[in-house]
């Protein structure tokens, strides 16, 4: 908590989107935007809304929209012995990434350099070096550098798996889409910690996505709702609820009641 409140004091007399570097907690990070990592660290190692049961001590985890590393360093240190390949589409967090995992004892964390997609190919992908990168294409896309990077399918990914124990998701508006094309696969997963976003009022994806999770068998709950105000559309001067945000993002943890995924 002190190396978050001390981070959290810097952040707000930096300015956004400046590259830097911080010790906290044991941990030497380098970082595009403080003010991104600060809520992440918070999210993840205060309040640790990653935290999970594994079934041994070597889980096999994908950590999908890896960002700086703040999530695989957190599972690293819960599991030393944890297999995890984090995933990142924006080419300078990946590399940032990569780093931030070498310079703290998770060498061995597998980096892949790809956004996480229904195809093996390219896709332009916003890059906004916070935490707000996502593919140029989907409803509500944020303003960034738009750059061609590769893309992998998650379908194919997960086939390739025997089991997984934990799928983190957190691609930024993809996941129906991307849930939709892994529908087959899913029995590959024991449990999964998504990210949902809602970024366009007029195609909500929240149903469907919980749909598809029942159906793949699984329980879920669904909590860490975040409205976001500042960003349009918001409720019209002419509704009952003026100003009210539209747009918001929620947290989906769902397991396999079963010990195994398969």
């Amino acid at each position: 908590m002190t190396a978050w409140r001390r981070a959290w004091h810097l952040a707000e007399d930096t300015p956004r989107r400046t590259p830097g570097s911080i010790r906290m907690a044991g941990y030497q990070l380098r970082y595009f935007d403080l003010m991104s990592l600060c809520p992440g660290w918070h999210d993840i190692f205060v309040k640790h809304a990653l935290d999970f049961r594994a079934p041994s001590d070597a889980p096999r985890i994908l950590d999908c929209g890896a960002n700086i590393g703040l999530a695989s360093l957190y599972f690293k240190r819960k599991y030393p012995r944890a297999r995890i390949t984090a995933y990142e589409a924006d080419p300078a967090l990946a590399e940032m990434l990569a780093d931030n995992l070498r310079r703290n004892g998770a060498g061995d964390v597998d980096v892949v350099h790809a956004a996480l997609w229904t195809s093996t190919a390219e896709v332009v992908f916003q890059c906004e070096r916070g935490d707000s990168g996502m593919i140029a294409a989907l409803p509500g896309a944020v303003d960034g550098d738009p750059q061609t990077v590769p893309s992998l399918r998650l379908r194919d990914v997960l086939a390739r798996e025997a089991s997984i124990d934990l799928l983190k998701l957190d691609i930024e508006g993809a996941e129906d889409a991307v849930l939709a094309d892994c529908e087959p696969a899913l029995d590959r997963v024991r449990a999964l910690i998504l990210d949902l976003h809602e970024l366009d009022p007029t195609i909500r994806q929240t149903p469907r996505v919980l749909d598809r999770l029942a159906r793949a068998g699984f329980t879920y709950a669904a909590d860490e709702f975040t409205a976001q105000p500042w960003r349009d559309p918001r409720a019209g001067g002419d509704t009952p609820f003026p100003g009210k945000a539209l747009i918001w993002t929620m947290t989906v943890r769902a397991w396999r009641e079963s010990s195994t995924s398969r």
